[in-house]
């Protein structure tokens, strides 16, 4: 990186001229024990009853500024509302599938982010070709024959890694551009730490330490990033070069060491393992990579034991390594449709990871985009567990109608409370261009997942509608149009990284091809006054991006064929 460049990025980053608040902090105690603290003065609830003293650390003034101050305060407003709101009057009024936990009050009054007692029913790729319009239209499709996710031999390493594919200059470029690519989205490493290991490596070699084991896999992350052959014919033909060929070299030689670490349980470890699934996401293999966000996430759960006494910085990394790792597991773990015995404990690990102490450090934007990323998260999450419940409700519809207003009501202003250089592309008159620096990057994937949320919470009356079971109710039939608007809506603006290799790309390729049929479903349904005008050419767009993945991820052809035989 060069030193104009690096000089740009830390004037950006300059302190606002209006002074900066300091948000509410937990005792030490609480920190260390992972429990709620009530913040009381002198002594919290939670160390009277323990009887030890309690004790607050104290930070820099400089924790939070006006945007992420106002993120928090959004989010407790809206906690507040949802936890305590009261049961709308009921009316006779026709039936939605929806959970029958809220037939008598449309909010959820128990724990928001976490349901055990109910099946739920994610809306994915193969959920969709399973609605009954599909055998209504004598079309029947099914994943039995489908080729495995990766061809054989297609990540066979041609060849060791080399002395010569390390050397400082080229290492510290690696590391700066993973931190601009993958670590500017989950910030889960102390990055002068992280420049000493790399400095060390690349001097003295490899150990077979938790520490190579990262270097390794940053330096295998940097190199998948080959900015002059994004919009080659196939991706397939960017795996196949010596770049990629290096990338793998180096991720073999981490996946070396990783066995070392498995008896191990501190951060570095949790790092390892993650950076691994981010790598294997980055390069399609996603059910390998939730094998890797699920031992991050085992080695996040000891913490506790492993690190009683963490500095404030090293608590900081463990409660972001622990969202980082729960979120990237659930996400990929819906997608893949893989069911445990704990499939829907959609708990997460604290309120919120704690600031570095100057967030100059780590970037303003970066920082802002990691708490906004987290808020709507539980918001998912939240609207995950009110609106994809299997199980027949005699409820009525104008409170799952207010219910669903309410949520929406929440993602505009979780939307609002953003700085306008991240504010997601949320209606018509937002610009759904991105530019590829940091601050595009990051307004790029909070749009993407601000989408998901809306089109979870609109889940329901697509269904119904698709299906004929909506009645007459006309605030659900505009919700229901709502719905298909944005399955459009999240196809043109992915448009701009259609191309681009990142952890998400195959995260975004399920939801453009779950988008694309629903789009095809509601057609089938007759559905044709509620389709944008502009559907088709949507859904072939879908297939031109699959068919450019296709090579890497070949169960594409089934979803290529469905998609390009209806459009």
């Amino acid at each position: 990186m060069s030193n104009s460049h690096a000089e740009t990025r830390a004037s950006s980053r300059k302190r606002p001229a209006y002074p900066r608040k300091r948000a509410a902090q937990a005792c030490l105690t609480c920190r260390q024990r992972r429990t709620k603290c009530d913040n009381e003065k002198p002594a919290c609830n939670s160390c009277k009853k323990l009887g030890i003293d309690c004790v607050y650390h104290e930070f820099e003034k400089a924790s939070f500024d006006a945007a992420s101050l106002a993120i928090l305060r959004r989010l407790d407003e809206l906690e507040s509302v949802v936890k305590g709101s009261r049961p709308l009057p009921a009316a006779p009024q026709p039936c939605l599938d929806f959970a029958s936990s809220l037939s008598s009050s449309p909010f959820p009054t128990t724990d928001i982010d976490w349901i055990n007692s109910f099946e739920v029913r994610y809306v994915n790729c193969e959920v969709i070709l399973n609605w009954p319009v599909w055998k209504a239209a004598d079309l029947h499709y099914s994943s039995q024959d489908s080729p495995p996710a990766i061809p054989p031999g297609i990540d066979s390493v041609s060849r060791p890694l080399l002395v010569s594919d390390v050397d400082v200059q080229d290492a510290s470029r690696l590391l700066g551009i993973f931190l601009s690519i993958y670590h500017i989205f989950n910030p889960v490493l102390d990055i002068p730490t992280i420049e000493e290991h790399v400095k060390s490596t690349s001097l003295n070699g490899f150990g077979w330490d938790a520490a190579s084991c990262l270097v390794l896999l940053i330096l295998a992350l940097g190199t998948t990033v080959d900015h002059d052959n994004i919009h080659t014919h196939t991706s397939l033909s960017v795996r196949q070069n010596e770049n990629f060929s290096r990338a793998e070299a180096f991720f073999v030689a981490a996946q070396r060491r990783m066995g070392l670490l498995l008896s191990s349980s501190g951060i570095a470890e949790a790092q390892c393992f993650f950076l691994a699934g981010v790598y294997l996401m980055t390069t399609m293999r996603p059910a390998d990579a939730w094998k890797m966000f699920t031992r991050a996430l085992s080695s996040c759960h000891t913490f506790q034991l492993s690190c009683r006494d963490a500095s404030p910085g090293g608590i900081r990394l463990q409660q972001t390594i622990h969202w980082a790792c729960f979120k990237s597991e659930l996400e990929v773990r819906l997608e893949l449709g893989i069911i445990k015995t704990s499939a829907w404990d959609l708990r997460y690990p604290d309120l919120f990871p704690d600031p570095p102490e100057s967030i100059q450090t780590q970037g303003e934007p970066a920082w802002y985009f990691y708490l906004a990323e987290i808020a709507l998260r539980r918001l998912n999450n939240r609207i995950l567990s009110t609106t994809c419940l299997d199980s027949q409700d005699t409820g009525n519809v104008a409170d799952k109608v207010a219910m669903t207003l309410e949520f929406e009501r929440q993602a505009h202003s979780w939307a609002r409370s953003l700085p306008p250089s991240l504010r997601p592309a949320i209606d018509d008159s937002s610009d759904v261009t991105f530019d590829f620096d940091e601050n595009g990057q990051l307004r790029f994937i909070l749009s993407g997942h601000l989408i998901d949320c809306l089109e979870l919470m609109y889940w329901p009356y697509i269904y119904a509608a698709v299906h004929g079971r909506l009645g007459d109710d006309r605030d659900s039939h505009m919700l229901a149009s709502r719905g298909l608007d944005f399955c459009v809506r999240r196809i043109n603006i992915n448009k701009t990284g259609f191309f681009h290799r990142h952890h998400g790309t195959w995260l975004m390729l399920q939801s453009c091809t779950r988008s694309a049929l629903v789009l095809i479903a509601a057609a089938y349904g007759g559905l044709h006054d509620k389709l944008p005008h502009d559907w088709k050419a949507s859904v072939e767009d879908v297939v031109n991006l699959l068919k450019h993945w296709v090579d890497e991820v070949p169960d594409f052809r089934r979803m290529i064929e469905i998609l390009a035989s209806h459009e």
